[in-house]
C-alpha cells in the first residue's frame, strides 16, 4: 500500500478535494481486513488500493470475491447523483468506550469494547469499530474530502449497518481527534490498547436530538469480499480538525480509499 502522503489533499483548507479518477466501472469494494467486517469474511487472497492487486483486480483474485465486479449495489457512490440528501435524527446511544488500535495493512482501526446502538430502518445495531480512509471513499458531487470515518454497526442476524462521517480541515485542532492522532500505531500489524475510553458523541460531532442532513442508501462493504445488503448512512457535515492532525492520519494511512461504483438502480 502505497504510504506517499497525497500533497494536493494537505495543502487544501477546507472542504471536498476534487475526485481523484474514481470511476470504475467493474470495480470492488469491501472487505475483512479493511476495517469492514463481514460475516463471511475469510483470509482471502492478497490485495490492495493500486497496481496489479487493486480494486480493478479483486474480483479475480479471489472467486468469493466476485461480487466486487458482479455486484449491482456497491460501494462507494458519489452520493450527489445517486440520493438525495435529507434531515433526520441519528439514533445513535454513545457509550464512552476503552479501544484498541491496530493497523491492519490497509487501514487503521478501533476495536470498541463498549459498544454503542444505532437505529437503522427500524432494526438495532451495536458499533462494534470504526476505521478511516483517505480520501474519502464517497464523494458529493463529484468531489472527494481528505478523508473518512466508517463506524461499523452489526445486528444480532450479522447485518451491517455503516455509519459514514466525512473529515475536512479547519484552523484548530480537534480535541477529540487528538487523543486518536497522537496514538496511531504505524506499521501493520501494530496495535495500541487506550483504556482511557473515548467520547464518540465529541469525536464524530454529534448533535443529540437534532435532525441534520444524511444521506442513506442500501450498499456493500469497500473492501473484499465487496458483500452486500449493507445498510449506510452518511453524514453530510463533516468532522473538522487540523491540518497537522489530518498529516498524521495520511501519514499511516496512506492512498486507503476504493473508487466510487455505479449506482444502477439506487436513484
Amino acid at each position: 500500500m502505497r504510504r506517499a502522503v497525497l500533497a494536493a489533499t494537505l495543502v487544501l483548507a477546507a472542504g471536498p478535494l476534487a475526485a481523484q479518477g474514481h470511476a470504475a466501472p467493474a470495480a470492488n469494494h469491501t472487505g475483512p481486513s479493511a476495517g469492514h467486517p463481514s460475516p463471511a469474511a475469510g483470509h482471502g487472497a492478497h490485495w490492495t488500493y493500486e497496481g496489479p492487486s487493486g480494486p480493478g483486480a479483486w474480483a479475480r483474485l479471489d472467486p468469493a470475491w466476485s461480487v466486487c465486479a458482479a455486484g449491482h449495489e456497491q460501494s462507494p457512490i458519489d452520493l450527489g447523483g445517486a440520493v438525495a440528501a435529507h434531515r433526520a435524527r441519528i439514533e445513535e446511544h454513545f457509550s464512552p468506550t476503552p479501544f484498541v488500535l491496530f493497523h491492519n495493512g490497509h487501514t487503521v482501526q478501533a476495536a470498541l469494547e463498549r459498544p454503542s446502538d444505532l437505529v437503522a430502518e427500524g432494526g438495532h445495531f451495536n458499533a462494534v469499530q470504526f476505521h478511516f480512509h483517505h480520501p474519502s471513499e464517497h464523494t458529493v458531487g463529484g468531489k472527494a474530502y481528505p478523508a473518512e470515518l466508517h463506524l461499523v454497526h452489526k445486528n444480532a442476524k450479522g447485518e451491517l449497518a455503516v455509519l459514514g462521517i466525512f473529515i475536512t480541515v479547519g484552523p484548530e485542532d480537534n480535541a477529540a481527534f487528538e487523543r486518536l492522532a497522537a496514538r496511531l500505531p504505524r506499521a501493520e500489524g501494530d496495535s495500541i490498547r487506550v483504556g482511557e475510553p473515548i467520547d464518540l458523541a465529541a469525536l464524530l460531532g454529534d448533535h443529540p436530538g437534532e435532525a441534520e442532513p444524511i444521506y442513506t442508501y442500501h450498499g456493500s462493504l469497500t473492501t473484499p469480499p465487496c458483500s452486500e445488503g449493507v445498510k449506510w448512512t452518511v453524514r453530510a457535515r463533516p468532522i473538522v480538525v487540523s491540518l497537522a492532525q489530518l498529516q498524521k492520519l495520511v501519514a499511516v494511512l496512506g492512498e486507503s480509499a476504493r473508487p466510487v461504483q455505479p449506482v444502477y438502480a439506487r436513484h
